[in-house]
């Protein structure tokens, strides 16, 4: 059971249908020819169909609208009711209460979303500062997905084939054997060049995901909660209109999916950045250089 009274500065909750019945001007026999409508004040939803208070109509319906009178009169009406007794005039309350309740909700919904952004705040601090927490990931691993950054370019250009195909498996190609290259002229009938070459797995990299763009902890903790926080806290939410409640409200929604993502990406990014889940990259690396450049980064993770 919900019951909706929208008063010109609040939305007021009720609790029982009885409460309906008791207030002064309402009937549960109105005839609409005698009474010209004024306004919807009020919605409703049941599981037990409840009989529609217009005396030409009295269909039983899950779902309506309490109304008032130009005369004070106040009763229930289904919403199909309401169309064919009082028009486009109920058309266009209707969709006016609508609105009305929508943007009360959403107001209501923003503000005690704002009381909770210090906590909110706190939430992103820690997830950011913490032991090994975004702040650490996101700056131990650009040299991974970024170059110029510390590790060599073979290396980001590896790392980021494996994000884009989902692949954990690191490989190096290595010269067939004879048997080998016969087995794959057999497989797909056709003569084979030689030398012919084959991908020799050498390792296998965990928690890559850590590093998917959707996961990014920068663009997910910084760029978007925090500067999105600070810009809700400086706004008068009782002057915003429809459409600005709209979106902070749809916004609002994603927030705590985004905290258990960034949360977790953070700790994928632990079981990733170390040396025994990434050393096995050093065997793509063929110049000494490119493999003292790449010790010395993986030294920085443990």
């Amino acid at each position: 059971m919900l019951i909706t009274i929208n008063t010109d500065k609040q939305l007021i909750r009720v609790d029982t249908w009885d409460e309906i019945i008791e207030r002064a001007g309402f009937t549960n026999d109105l005839d609409p020819k005698q009474h010209e409508l004024k306004a919807i004040i009020g919605r409703y939803a049941f599981r037990d169909k409840l009989r529609c208070g217009l005396s030409s109509c009295h269909t039983p319906h899950n779902r309506g609208y309490i109304v008032v009178t130009k005369s004070g009169l106040e009763t229930n009406i289904g919403k199909d009711c309401g169309k064919t007794h009082f028009g486009v005039d109920f058309n266009d309350m209707s969709r006016q209460f609508e609105r009305d309740v929508t943007e009360k909700e959403n107001r209501e919904t923003l503000w005690s979303f704002h009381f909770r952004l210090d906590d909110l705040t706190q939430a992103i601090d820690g997830i950011r500062k913490g032991d090994r927490g975004a702040d650490w990931l996101y700056k131990r691993s650009r040299p991974l997905v970024e170059l110029n950054r510390g590790c060599p370019a073979a290396i980001v250009r590896r790392v980021g084939d494996l994000i884009k195909t989902g692949s954990s498996l690191v490989v190096v190609p290595r010269e067939a054997t004879k048997a080998e290259t016969d087995a794959e002229e057999a497989r797909t009938g056709r003569r084979v060049p030689r030398p012919h070459y084959i991908d020799e797995p050498v390792g296998q990299i965990g928690h890559l995901d850590a590093l998917y763009r959707e996961n990014d902890v920068r663009e997910i903790l910084v760029l978007d909660l925090e500067a999105r926080c600070k810009e809700l806290a400086d706004l008068d939410i009782d002057t915003m209109t429809y459409e600005q409640l709209a979106k902070w409200v749809k916004w609002t929604g994603t927030v705590e999916e985004k905290l258990q993502r960034a949360q977790n990406a953070v700790e994928s990014g632990r079981q990733l950045l170390t040396q025994r889940n990434l050393s096995c990259l050093s065997h793509i690396l063929t110049d000494p250089a490119d493999v003292d450049a790449f010790g010395q980064y993986l030294a920085t993770l443990d």
